[in-house]
């Protein structure tokens, strides 16, 4: 019986290690690809997206960007949204979440997020146009007054030993 139960948590910890990802994903949020370009139109939920596994064809959006699981961008910043010590993020937006009435000079807005897990080598930047989006460790929460704005959201897998080069 003991041996079954270390099976069992072995399987567990692999599964749950190989479930976290800092890297940029597929339309469905189930598998890593170096990069995701995602356009919401202006009314539309879904938006369109292309991705390299899929370069040349832009595709359906998976699940509504109200849906907190499902798409690409919504399994990319899963680890901001929640609770992990193994990933790292540095968010920028000159609306930040929870701060109103904030004026800045920039217009810039994105999410650098970081693996620090052994073995690992794999960071994700994402580029993005949503004012306050994302809440840093809160639950996922698409910002339903966006719905009627169109949106670009950019997402780049980089290996964290470039990061310097890049800025």
């Amino acid at each position: 019986m003991l041996k079954i139960l270390h099976l069992l948590a072995v399987f567990l910890f692999t599964d749950l290690s190989h479930s976290q990802t800092s890297k940029c994903q597929n339309k469905a949020g189930t598998g890593n690809v170096d990069w995701a370009i995602v356009y919401k139109a202006p009314a539309q939920l879904n938006g369109k997206i292309i991705f390299a596994t899929a370069a040349g064809a832009w595709d359906n959006g998976e699940q509504p960007f109200t849906n907190e699981r499902g798409h690409s961008f919504a399994k990319a910043i899963e680890h901001i949204v929640g609770n992990n010590a193994d990933i790292k993020f540095l968010a920028y937006n000159n609306v930040p979440p929870g701060i109103p009435n904030l004026k800045t000079k920039s217009n810039s807005k994105g999410i650098i997020i970081l693996s620090i897990a052994a073995a690992t080598d794999s960071a994700a930047w994402i580029v993005h146009t949503v004012p306050g989006f994302p809440a840093a460790k809160t639950v996922y929460n698409w910002p339903l007054a966006e719905n009627a704005r169109g949106h670009l959201l950019i997402c780049l897998t980089i290996s964290e030993s470039q990061l310097n080069a890049i800025g």
